[in-house]
């Protein structure tokens, strides 16, 4: 039981996680504005590039959320 709790509570993050502040940001972009819909073909090559994948909504709102706390306590 315990370890399904604990399972359910693991957050998933990106396959690559971006490797400096610039990228970091951008990327917090790019998701908030995959949260909202889809992206042009530019964007979502970027974000691709950034992190390995082009993620679900879902995905995105999760992720944008982990990274900007990531952010404030790093760099």
């Amino acid at each position: 039981m315990n370890d399904k709790l604990a399972a359910s509570q693991t957050i998933a993050l990106p396959p690559r996680l971006p490797q400096s502040e610039e990228e970091l940001n951008r990327t917090i972009i790019l998701l908030g504005n995959r949260k909202q819909g889809e992206l042009n073909t530019d964007a979502r090559r970027q974000l691709e590039r950034l992190i390995g994948v082009y993620p679900s909504i879902k995905e995105a709102t999760l992720w944008k959320r982990v990274l900007r706390r990531a952010c404030k306590g790093t760099f």
